[in-house]
This record gives structure tokens, sequence and C-alpha cells, in this order.
């Protein structure tokens, strides 16, 4: 069995069984064995809300026990939670298939870790790049340019005086 502790210091037991897996399919519509095939990994792995519905329904049992709704269950997820949650999550689905099936998930969960790694590695060494820093205020400066009175591109209309009344 795996655990997370949420922001606001609850620990929660995540455990998959074919109960567990009925219940998450029925609440959320994920059907948590595509986890092998299917994109499931990256999925809950790149989005928090997908990944609070389903550990909500996975942990509901505990939730209803100590009268803590979807909203405050979800409120507990934030920050390093989110981490903590994602690594119990897969963790426990690593746990629920046979050795052989096992094998499977757990090198898609290394390979799905390893995209996102490098995948932040390169958004720093980007932002990192003092160019990039220069263009953003360029641009920045450009699209805040205000026209000023002495601009001959200015589009203010002619004053009362030059406009003939017949």
């Amino acid at each position: 069995m795996q655990k997370f502790v949420d922001r606001a210091g609850r620990i929660w037991i995540v455990d998959i069984d074919n109960t567990t897996l009925r219940r998450v399919k029925t609440l959320t519509g994920v059907h948590l064995l595509e986890a092998i095939d299917g994109d499931l990994i990256t999925r809950l792995s790149t989005d928090p809300l997908l990944l609070g519905d389903v550990l909500f329904a996975i942990c509901k049992p505990q939730a209803d026990q100590q009268q803590i709704t979807d909203e405050a269950f979800g409120e507990g997820l934030a920050g390093n939670s989110i981490d903590d949650a994602t690594g119990a999550l897969l963790e426990a689905l690593i746990n629920y298939f046979p050795e052989s099936r096992r094998r499977l998930l757990r090198k898609a969960a290394e390979k799905q870790k390893l995209i996102e790694t490098r995948g932040i590695s390169a958004i720093e060494k980007r932002l990192d790049d003092p160019n990039l820093v220069d263009k953003f205020v360029e641009d920045l400066e450009r699209k805040l340019a205000v026209p000023t009175l002495n601009d001959s591109s200015s589009d203010l209309p002619a004053s009362s005086e030059s406009i003939q009344v017949p």
C-alpha cells in the first residue's frame, strides 16, 4: 500500500484492487487498466485535476469515513503533495499488476519521468538564455509604446480651428 500526505496534513492510503478499479471507472470514467497500453500515465502525471478526481475515487471510502468532501480533498492537493500523490498512485497501480505486466508499467512510468525531467531541463535552459530576456523586454517595450504628440503617425483628430464650417 502506498500513501501520501496532503497539504492539510491528512494521510491518504492509495491501494488498488478490483473494487477500486470499478469505483474509479464509475466515478470518473477512467479505466486504470489503460495505464499499460495507453497514455494514462502521461495524463495522470500532467493533469492535476484528473489526478485529483482519480485519487478521490480511490480514497473515497477513507474520505467518507472522515466526512471529507470531494472539494475538501481537492483543496489538499497542491504543491508537493501533487508529486507525492502522483508517485503513490503510480506505485499502487504498478503493484496491482502481476510481475510480468508490472515490469512493463514500471518502464512506462520511468520513461514518463525521464520525458518530464528532460522537458523541464529544456525549458529552464531556454528561460536562462539571456537573449530570450532581451527579446522579451524589446517585445514588451514595443507593445507598450504609447504614441506622443510629436509622433507623426499619431491619429489625433484635427483641431476645431482647422475645421471649416459652411
